[in-house]
């Protein structure tokens, strides 16, 4: 797998540690919302879409095979959601500080996550 999504494998490599991390924090908070909430809906495709990530950084487009178009177009709102979610938390905290370079982890990883999506659509 060469440079998938624009992405080094190296750099997948990389982002993947971010994307397990928020697929764990996000599966929690979801197991203490109550099923039918909107806050639970937006959780599950949360989890849905970084899922995809996770199979992609890790197959590369060829792990999409298993997602429709939709699926795909509806991973991609909830990595924009995800991304400006992490742009706002990141600009509260000073550059050098870990809340600052955990945020920026994140955001590196989304946005190959969002490329990858990205990719794999184009493809279709």
């Amino acid at each position: 797998m060469d440079n998938v999504g624009g992405c080094t494998p190296a750099e997948l490599q990389q982002a993947l540690r971010p994307i397990a991390s928020l697929i764990s924090k996000s599966g929690k908070a979801q197991q203490r919302l109550a099923p039918g909430t909107w806050q639970h809906r937006m959780l599950a495709a949360n989890l849905k879409a970084l899922h995809l990530a996770k199979v992609l950084m890790t197959s590369g487009t060829d792990g999409a095979h298993g997602y429709t178009r939709e699926d795909l177009q509806e991973a991609l709102r909830a990595l924009a959601a995800l991304i400006g979610k992490a742009e706002r938390a990141q600009a509260k905290f000073a550059p050098g500080t870990a809340p600052h370079t955990l945020q920026q982890n994140r955001l590196k990883a989304l946005r190959m996550a969002e490329a990858l999506t990205r990719a794999a659509l184009d493809e279709r």
